[in-house]
This record gives C-alpha cells, sequence and structure tokens, in this order.
C-alpha cells in the first residue's frame, strides 16, 4: 500500500508526479556522477546504459503503485513508504542504485548530493 506522509493513500496522480519527480532526479544525480553514462527516459521507464552495453531499468507500475528496478544485481519492488522508495524488507532504491552503479560501472555515487 502506497502512502503519502500523513498516512493518506496515494492517488494514482500523485504517484505519477511522485515517479516524474524521482526520475528528473535521478537522471540529475546520474550527470553530477560525471560518469560515462547514458540514459533515456520513455513511456514511463528510465533506462540507465552501463558500459559494456549493460542497463538499469526503472518503471512504474502504476497498477501496484510500485516502481521496479532491474539490473545486473537483480530485480527489486519498491513502494513509497513515509516518504522514501523502499523494498518491503527495506531496502532503499537510491542504496540499491547506487550500489548497482558501482558494482557494474564502477562509479561511486555521493548519496548526499541526491536531492530529495
Amino acid at each position: 500500500m502506497t502512502k503519502m506522509s500523513g498516512g493518506k493513500l496515494m492517488n494514482e496522480q500523485q504517484f505519477h508526479e511522485t515517479v516524474d519527480a524521482l526520475f528528473l532526479r535521478i537522471e540529475e544525480w546520474i550527470e553530477k556522477t560525471n560518469a560515462q553514462l547514458d540514459f533515456e527516459l520513455q513511456e514511463g521507464i528510465l533506462t540507465i546504459i552501463l558500459p559494456a552495453q549493460s542497463r538499469i531499468v526503472l518503471s512504474r507500475q502504476t497498477a501496484m503503485k510500485e516502481v521496479w528496478l532491474a539490473s545486473p544485481l537483480g530485480a527489486y519492488h519498491f513502494q513509497w513508504n513515509a516518504g522514501l522508495w523502499q523494498t518491503k524488507q527495506g531496502l532503499s532504491l537510491l542504496n540499491v542504485l547506487a550500489a548497482a552503479l558501482q558494482q557494474n560501472a564502477n562509479v561511486d555515487v555521493d548519496l548526499s548530493t541526491f536531492q530529495s
């Protein structure tokens, strides 16, 4: 169940606005790394192209109000909870993304530079 702050359920418009803002911030965050990474955003899917043409794919799942991340590290489903995108196990989307970038592209991303 995806909730906004204050415990209210997120409606579809709020979900899209939240994911749009997330994807924009991720693009800006990656640009700050000065790494040789490409990315593209099409039809609600953000694809980060890594060296050797592997990819990290972030996609919105509107019906479930989740963001899914697929990378060489695995696949994860994130829900908005108390202002953070997290898995049911408590993994943060940003931590998983940073780990995937580090392991698969040798890119160290400073999580403190991510603008929430």
